[in-house]
C-alpha cells in the first residue's frame, strides 16, 4: 500500500488505523466508499487533532477525484495561514486544475513538503515555457526526493509533472516515468497515463499489454470521474492508431460526454472561487470597518469618562477654591476685627514709663547683654506687666523685638560715626551691641536693616569713597 506514509506516528485503535487505510487504499476507484469510512470514523470514534486532519485531506481528495469541485473549495477557502501544510498543497494542486496560481503563505516556507511541491511546480513552468536544459538531471533530482517524501501529498504534482514531461520529451523521461509508477505501483492513473505515452511514441503492442493489465470493471464502475476519463481517452487513443472504428467511437463519445462534465464543473467551480474570494475581501472589509468603528466608539467612550472627569475635577477644585477664599475672608475678618481692651495701666503712671523708656532709648543700656524685662522693669521702678504692656502699645512689638532694635541702631550709629568700627569682626559687633551669638545678631540686623552686616560695613565705606 503506496499511502500508508500518511498514517503513521503514535499508536492508534488497530479498527481505526485499518479503516484509515481503506480509505486512503479506495481514494483513486473509489472515492465515493471513501467519504462513507471518513464519514463512519467521525461518527464511531474519539479522533485526535491529527486525525481529523488526515480525514479533512481526505474528504477534500474525495471530492476533488469525484468532480464536486464546489464542494472541495468551500473546504480550502480558508487564509492559508490556517491550513496544515498537507491541506494547502492539496489546495494549490486544485487551483493550478482550475488554471488559478496562487503562491504560498509565507509561514510555510520552511515546511519541506511544501518546499518539494514548490520544486515540482517549478520544474512544471519550466517544462511548459521550453526553459529546461537538461530534463533527464532535473527529473533525477526529484525522483530521488520523491523515493521519501510524503507520497499521497505530491501525488497530484508528480502526476502533473508525469504528464507534462512525458507529453514534451518522452524519450528523456521515460526512466522517470517508469520509476514513478513503481512508486505508484498500485495507482492505476500513473498508468494510464503512461499508455497514452505509449501509444504517442507508436508503441501500441507494449500499450495493449498494459491495457489488458487495467482493472477494467472497477475503472467502469470508478466514481474518480477524471480517472475514468484519462481512461476513455486512452482507450479512445489506442483504438484511433488501431483503425478500430467501432472501438474509437465507442470511447470517444464516453471522453467526450465525461469531459464536459469536467469543462462544466471547472467552469462553475471557477465562479465559485471567485465568489469566495470576493466574499473573503467583502468580509475582511466588513470586519476592518466593525473594528474601526469599534475603536471610533471606545475613543469615544473614554473621551467622554476623561472629559466627565475633568468636569468632576473642575467642579471639585472650583469648590475647593470657594472654601479657601471663604476661609481666607474669614480670617482677614479675624484680623481686621478690633478688640478693644482695658487698659490696665493709670495714664499718669503710663505717661511717667513712657518718658523714663525715652530716657533708656537715649542711653547706652540696651547694649547690656544681661538686659532682661525683668531687669528692665527694676531699673524703670517698674512692674513687668507695665512694662510689656507700654512697649506692646507705644512700640508696636514685644520686649526682645524693641531691645534687639536699639542694639542694632547703637551698633549702626558706631559705624557711622566711628569708621574704626567697620574694621572690626562682625563676631566683635554682635559682643558690643550686647548679643550673646554672631548668628543672633546677624540675624537681627538683616531684619532691622534689609542687609546683611558684611553688605552694610561695604556700603559704607562705598559712600565715602
Amino acid at each position: 500500500m503506496i499511502f500508508f506514509t500518511f498514517i503513521f506516528g503514535k499508536p492508534i485503535d488497530p479498527e481505526k488505523k485499518q479503516l484509515f487505510q481503506k480509505a486512503t487504499y479506495d481514494l483513486t476507484l473509489k472515492p465515493d466508499k471513501t467519504l462513507e469510512t471518513l464519514d463512519y470514523l467521525e461518527k464511531n470514534f474519539a479522533l485526535d487533532t491529527d486525525e481529523k486532519e488526515k480525514i479533512d485531506y481526505l474528504r477534500i481528495k474525495s471530492l476533488f477525484f469525484q468532480n464536486n469541485l464546489n464542494e472541495a473549495l468551500k473546504k480550502i477557502a480558508s487564509d492559508d495561514e490556517n491550513l496544515s501544510p498537507g491541506i494547502l498543497i492539496l489546495k494549490r494542486s486544485i487551483l493550478n486544475y482550475l488554471s488559478i496560481k496562487t503562491p504560498f503563505a509565507k509561514k510555510h516556507e520552511n515546511n519541506s513538503d511544501i518546499n518539494f511541491s514548490q520544486q515540482i511546480n517549478e520544474l512544471i513552468d519550466k517544462i511548459e515555457q521550453n526553459k529546461i536544459r537538461n530534463l533527464s538531471v532535473s527529473l533525477s533530482d526529484i525522483l530521488k526526493k520523491a523515493t521519501t517524501c510524503n507520497l499521497l501529498i505530491e501525488r497530484e504534482n508528480l502526476l502533473s509533472l508525469f504528464t507534462i514531461a512525458g507529453s514534451k520529451d518522452f524519450k528523456s523521461s521515460e526512466y522517470f516515468l517508469k520509476e514513478i509508477q513503481k512508486l505508484y505501483n498500485s495507482d492505476v492513473e500513473f498508468q494510464i497515463i503512461y499508455g497514452k505515452f505509449l501509444i504517442d511514441n507508436s508503441r501500441q503492442e507494449e500499450a495493449k499489454i498494459l491495457i489488458d493489465s487495467l482493472p477494467e470493471d472497477s475503472l467502469e464502475q470508478s466514481t474518480n470521474i477524471n480517472l475514468k476519463y484519462e481512461y476513455y481517452d486512452l482507450l479512445a487513443s489506442y483504438y484511433s492508431k488501431t483503425s478500430s472504428n467501432i472501438g474509437y467511437k465507442e470511447y470517444s463519445d464516453k471522453s467526450e460526454s465525461i469531459l464536459k462534465l469536467i469543462d462544466q464543473a471547472k467552469f462553475s467551480a471557477k465562479n465559485k472561487w471567485f465568489n469566495i474570494i470576493e466574499n473573503n475581501y467583502k468580509d475582511e472589509e466588513k470586519s476592518l470597518l466593525e473594528s474601526r468603528k469599534r475603536i471610533l466608539i471606545y475613543i469615544t467612550v473614554a473621551g467622554l469618562i476623561i472629559i466627565t472627569l475633568l468636569l468632576i475635577r473642575f467642579f471639585q477644585v472650583s469648590t475647593q477654591i470657594k472654601e479657601y477664599r471663604s476661609f481666607i475672608n474669614k480670617i482677614n475678618a479675624l484680623k481686621e476685627r478690633k478688640v478693644t481692651q482695658p487698659q490696665s495701666i493709670p495714664e499718669k503712671t503710663e505717661n511717667i514709663l513712657l518718658e523714663k523708656l525715652q530716657n533708656f532709648e537715649k542711653s547706652e543700656d540696651c547694649i547690656d547683654p544681661n538686659m532682661s524685662l525683668q531687669n528692665l522693669a527694676k531699673k524703670l521702678e517698674t512692674n513687668t506687666k507695665y512694662l510689656s504692656e507700654a512697649i506692646n502699645t507705644h512700640k508696636q512689638k514685644n520686649f526682645n523685638a524693641y531691645i534687639n532694635e536699639l542694639r542694632i541702631n547703637y551698633i549702626i550709629n558706631k559705624l557711622k560715626e566711628k569708621p574704626i568700627y567697620r574694621s572690626y569682626k562682625i563676631k566683635y559687633l554682635a559682643e558690643e551691641s550686647g548679643f550673646s551669638t554672631h548668628s543672633a545678631f546677624a540675624a537681627v540686623f538683616k531684619s532691622v536693616t534689609g542687609m546683611s552686616p558684611a553688605s552694610y560695613i561695604q556700603l559704607l565705606k562705598e559712600k565715602e569713597e
